[in-house]
C-alpha cells in the first residue's frame, strides 16, 4: 500500500511541477548564467559522447508529446524548423525550464522515505533521481549545441 502512496505522491507532485514550469516566467532565465550556464566539458561534448548520450536520448519517453495531443499550443515545439534566432531563444529557454523541473522532481521524490519508512521508500526515491537525472544530462547535452546554433545565426 505504501508503495501506492509513493506513486501517487510522485504522480501528483510532477504534474505541479510541470505546469509551475510551464507558467515560470522565461525572461527570469538566462542560459548563461548558473545554474544553467554550461561547464566547459560540456561545451566540449567529451563527456555526453562518453555517455553516448545522443544514442539513448530519443528512446525515453517523451511525456510532451502527449500533453501536445491533449492541449495543443500549450508546449512550444521541440525540433528547429527555421533558422530562426527567436525559435533557438525558445528552445534555449525550455531546456532550461525542463533542467529546472526535473531537478525539483528528483528533490521532492526524496518524500518517498517519509512515506514509506523502509528500504522500499529509499529504493522508489533512488530511482526516481536517477529516472529524472536523466532527463537533466539531456538538457545540459543540447543546450550547448543549441547556443552554438544561436552564435552562428548571430555571426551571419
Amino acid at each position: 500500500m505504501k508503495f501506492l502512496y509513493c506513486i501517487l505522491y510522485l504522480i501528483i507532485s510532477g504534474v505541479i511541477i510541470f505546469f509551475v514550469g510551464r507558467i515560470y516566467p522565461r525572461k527570469w532565465i538566462n542560459e548563461n548564467k548558473f545554474p544553467y550556464k554550461s561547464f566547459k566539458f560540456e561545451k566540449e561534448g567529451k563527456f555526453y559522447n562518453k555517455l553516448r548520450v545522443n544514442k539513448w536520448k530519443t528512446k525515453l519517453p517523451d511525456a510532451s508529446v502527449i500533453i501536445c495531443k491533449v492541449i495543443p499550443k500549450f508546449m512550444p515545439v521541440k525540433r528547429i524548423k527555421t533558422n530562426k534566432k527567436e525559435e533557438i531563444n525558445v528552445l534555449l529557454k525550455e531546456t532550461c525550464v525542463a533542467e529546472s523541473t526535473h531537478f525539483i522532481a528528483a528533490l521532492t521524490g526524496f518524500f518517498c522515505i517519509k512515506i514509506w519508512k523502509s528500504l522500499g521508500g529509499w529504493l522508489i526515491s533512488i530511482i526516481y533521481l536517477i529516472w529524472n537525472y536523466l532527463f537533466i544530462i539531456i538538457q545540459r547535452y543540447n543546450r550547448p549545441r543549441l547556443i552554438n546554433i544561436k552564435n552562428k545565426l548571430e555571426a551571419i
